[in-house]
């Protein structure tokens, strides 16, 4: 979320006054009011025809949560405009994804206060049964954003990272009872004996093997150096006050913890080479663990408020975490006009099938959103291009304050399409309300590196204006068709189903290694009718969320593959024969069970 002036919007400015945006609007005075944002008008959009790809679900699922920031009592804190996201855990291992929402805040007077966080268990056929009272969390709840998900340590059974304000919550997934299984798991916090105790405030998470041991490490997207008591008074035009921006604030230290392979963490982000804070660094959002070099051992990219985003090169060894900063010698920490932006969600895919993992960022209104190309190596380091424009994404516009996102292949044509979740940052944009709610978009992968604006395909919900902040996508009846869970700030959540296309296969994997280490960097081709794909095992990504990790294809009108090939973290790669594998479901491929390469 950015709050300043962007030279692509200076023209316009002129022409209307000044306009309010997350890195790209005017600096608010404390006490005195700079120029009032406008009130931005709804975007046009230019739909590609076909059937809706969503239906939204009403409350007969069983999943109904509410993210609440405490803005009712009208403190005005940056605290209220990060929102919460959404986590997808198949907390039983039964092979239905579970949905874990975080509950967000509220205020007595000051004293900031949690809402617990909900947890759905899926039944089967988009049917979900209330398990919150199985989340056991010590000292009482927090105000939460994000949920990050993984095996920390590597039992076969997922666990799950709380964000938020002055601490994490680290969710061991255990058994009920340890004497009798069939009365299920639970969530309990360990977080004060795994050593993940912090006084930061944390937006996002991710997960991801950085030093080859197997156990998945964890990065911190830290925020502001925010409290009741660095809390100016904010406005931006008229009297009405309003959310002062990140510009007034210090950004925190990003942190990195190294998982020891006990059950415990040790903090090495200084000595692994993580880029200090500062008025002009860090005020992280998103954060994102994948492999851009194809060497297997995931980077790290973390998106950033009105200032620098950060790329740090894997360079790690075992029990040894090292990283290069890369983001300005790569093309990635700013626009294609020089300017930093307010960042907040991000994913990678290899969206032209040119087998490389290109980067791409959500901003603030008033700034391009970013696709970076991933161009090849250079000196064995990946150097990335802007394709903003030249990809059809420009076509958006800049009218969106955009959070929650992901490719995916929406439609099983092989292509992967983008979503975005859209809401204003601030309480007045315009100085009422009435700017908090933006539409969602939906753009269609034509292949060869271009998109097309097809929000009308998503169905009501993509026509209508939510608050949105965090979205996590997945296959929450295993159908193929890919479903989303999104987070809206003071409103109830959203469930859209995925509706299956007529005419078209589809294909997943649920990769697995050996005593369950980490597959975040695993790597899929394939081909089908001579046509190649590949999709990636990432960590973090979208925004405060943690979508599905399980590989989904489209595999357009084929029945079936002609090549399968896996790269697996360590650096093994094997191929299987396609044979073996039917369209239409997922398949569980364990490392080391093909043809060594």
């Amino acid at each position: 979320m950015i709050f300043r002036f962007s030279n692509l919007a200076i023209g316009a400015l002129v022409m209307s006054g000044l306009i309010l945006g997350c890195g790209q609007s005017p600096k608010p005075e404390v006490s005195k009011s700079p120029t009032q944002p406008t009130v931005q008008a709804k975007p046009s959009y230019e739909d590609a025809d076909g059937p809706s790809l969503f239906k939204q679900l009403d409350a007969k699922t069983g999943i109904e949560f509410t993210y609440q920031n405490g803005e009712e009592n009208n403190h005005l804190a940056i605290l209220e405009s990060l929102g919460g996201g959404v986590g997808l855990i198949d907390l039983d291992r039964d092979g239905l994804l579970d949905v874990l929402t975080p509950g967000g805040g509220k205020y007595t007077e000051k004293n900031i206060q949690g809402v617990p966080c909900k947890l759905f268990h899926n039944k089967g056929a988009m049917a979900f049964e209330d398990w919150s009272d199985r989340i056991v969390i010590e000292g009482g709840w927090f105000y939460t954003h994000g949920v990050a998900v993984s095996d920390f340590n590597r039992d076969g059974w997922q666990d799950a990272l709380l964000t938020g304000w002055g601490r994490v919550a680290l969710l061991r997934n255990d058994p009920v009872d340890p004497a009798n299984p069939a009365k299920g798991r639970k969530l309990v916090d360990v977080t004060r004996q795994s050593g993940l105790e912090t006084g930061s405030w944390s937006s996002s998470a991710a997960w991801g093997d950085l030093d080859g041991d197997g156990f998945p490490d964890l990065y911190l997207a830290c925020y502001a150096d925010w409290s009741f008591s660095k809390h100016p008074s904010c406005s931006y035009g008229t009297k009405v006050k309003d959310v002062c921006p990140p510009k007034e604030f210090q950004g925190l230290q990003h942190q990195l913890f190294l998982n020891r392979g006990d059950g415990t963490f040790r903090e090495v982000g200084k000595d692994a080479g993580l880029e200090k804070p500062g008025k002009e660094a860090s005020k992280g959002l998103g954060a994102l663990m994948v492999d851009l070099d194809g060497d297997g051992k995931p980077e790290i990219y973390a998106c950033n408020d009105t200032v620098e985003n950060f790329l740090y090169l894997n360079q790690s060894r075992r029990g040894n975490i090292r990283l290069k900063s890369w983001a300005k010698e790569s093309g990635v920490a700013r626009d294609d006009h020089g300017n930093p932006n307010g960042s907040m969600g991000v994913d990678s895919a290899d969206y032209d099938r040119t087998g490389r993992y290109s980067i791409w960022v959500t901003n603030y209104e008033n700034e391009p959103h970013a696709l970076y190309h991933n161009d090849g190596l250079q000196d064995g380091k990946p150097i990335f291009s802007w394709k903003t424009t030249a990809s059809g994404i420009a076509a958006m516009g800049q009218k969106f304050v955009s959070w929650g996102t992901g490719f995916a292949d929406f439609d099983w044509d092989g292509w992967e399409d983008l979503f975005v979740i859209n809401g204003h940052a601030i309480r007045f944009p315009g100085g009422g309300e009435e700017g908090q709610k933006m539409r969602p978009v939906l753009l269609r992968n034509q292949g060869g590196g271009k998109f097309k604006l097809a929000s009308q395909r998503g169905g009501e919900y993509f026509s209508t204006e939510h608050r949105g902040r965090g979205a996590a996508l997945g296959d929450l009846d295993n159908d193929g068709a890919l479903d989303l869970v999104v987070s809206h700030v003071q409103n109830p959540g959203a469930v859209l189903k995925g509706l299956p296309p007529t005419g078209r296969q589809w294909i997943g994997f649920n990769l697995q290694r050996n005593a369950h280490a980490c597959c975040v960097g695993a790597q899929v081709r394939l081909t089908a009718q001579g046509k190649p794909m590949s999709r990636q095992v990432k960590g973090g990504g979208s925004y405060a969320s943690s979508p599905d990790r399980r590989i989904h294809f489209g595999l357009d009108t084929a029945t079936k593959m002609d090549t399968l090939e896996i790269s697996w973290p360590d650096g093994f790669r094997e191929t299987f024969d396609p044979a073996r594998f039917v369209p239409g479901k997922y398949h569980e491929i364990i490392q080391g069970t093909g043809n060594k390469k």
